[in-house]
C-alpha cells in the first residue's frame, strides 16, 4: 500500500469554490443604503416595479422577504456558475424555514426600474412585532477564489474514499479528516457541509450556495442553509426548481 502524504490527498479531495465573506452592518431591513442589486443577506433587494403584482407571497397573501441575494457579476468567474444576473431567495417572514421562492433576474431585467419594496410591499410586515428571521441586520457579501474539501458528512464521501485507500495510508486519511472536519463556512459552489445529514439522492445536483451561521446570522441552532439546482437547469438559467435545504443541530 502506498503511503503518499496527506498534502497530496488534500489535492485529490478539494474542489474550486468562491468563499463568501459576510459583514454585518448596522442597518435594518427598512434603512438599507446599499444598491438594490448588491449581493447581501436581508436588506432592500431588487424587484422590477412592473412586476409588482407578481411579488412573492405566501398562501395567505403575505409578502415574502428577500433573505439572500447574489449578484453573479460580483463573483469571480467559475465553471458552472453564471457570470451575470441576480439570484434571490425569498422566504415567509413568519415561517422562514417553510415556504420559499427562488428568483433569477438577467441583465436586461436588472435595467428595469426597481420596486421600492420596503415602503410599497412590506410595510405591514415591518410594523408587525411577531416576525422572526434568522437575521435582523443587513450583511453585505464579498467573494474570493478558494477551495472546499470533501468531508465525511457528504453522502458520497465513503465511496470516494474507498477508491483512494490503495494510494493513501490510514494515517494520512485520519489526518485529513481531523483537519477538514467541521470547517463549514459560506461559499458558492464546492463541496457541501451538513449539520445533520446529506439529503441528496443524486449527484446531478449543482451546489449553488452554502450559507453558514455566524455572527448576526443563526439558522435555528447553528444550522447551515443550502441551495441546489439540477445542472441542466442551471445551464438553461431555469431557477424555478432550485432546492433550498436547511439543517441544524
Amino acid at each position: 500500500m502506498s503511503t503518499q502524504p496527506m498534502a497530496l490527498l488534500e489535492q485529490r479531495m478539494r474542489k474550486e469554490c468562491r468563499n463568501i465573506k459576510l459583514t454585518e452592518r448596522e442597518w435594518g431591513v427598512d434603512n438599507d443604503p446599499t444598491s438594490p442589486t448588491q449581493s447581501k443577506v436581508l436588506g432592500a433587494g431588487f424587484f422590477p416595479a412592473y412586476l409588482e403584482e407578481e411579488y412573492p407571497r405566501n398562501k395567505q397573501g403575505i409578502p415574502f422577504v428577500m433573505l439572500v441575494q447574489i449578484n453573479f457579476a460580483e463573483v469571480p468567474p467559475m465553471e458552472g456558475i453564471p457570470e451575470s444576473g441576480l439570484l434571490q431567495l425569498y422566504v415567509n417572514p413568519f415561517d422562514w424555514s417553510g415556504e420559499y421562492e427562488v428568483l433569477y433576474f438577467d441583465d436586461e431585467e436588472l435595467g428595469e426600474e426597481p420596486l421600492d419594496v420596503y415602503h410599497d410591499v412590506l410595510r405591514g410586515w415591518l410594523e408587525d412585532a411577531d416576525y422572526a428571521l434568522p437575521v435582523n441586520r443587513v450583511h453585505t457579501m464579498t467573494f474570493e477564489e478558494g477551495y472546499s474539501y470533501f468531508g465525511d458528512c457528504d453522502r458520497y464521501f465513503e465511496e470516494r474514499l474507498d477508491q483512494l485507500r490503495c494510494d493513501f495510508s490510514e494515517e494520512a486519511i485520519d489526518a485529513y479528516l481531523q483537519k477538514h472536519r467541521g470547517n463549514y463556512g459560506s461559499r458558492i459552489g464546492g463541496y457541501c457541509d451538513f449539520a445533520q445529514y446529506d439529503p441528496r439522492r443524486s449527484d446531478s445536483l449543482l451546489h449553488i450556495l452554502q450559507l453558514d451561521s455566524e455572527e448576526g446570522i443563526n439558522f435555528c441552532d447553528c444550522g447551515v442553509l443550502h441551495l441546489f439546482i439540477n445542472k441542466e437547469s442551471a445551464e438553461a438559467k431555469d431557477w424555478e426548481d432550485t432546492i433550498r435545504y436547511v439543517d441544524w443541530y
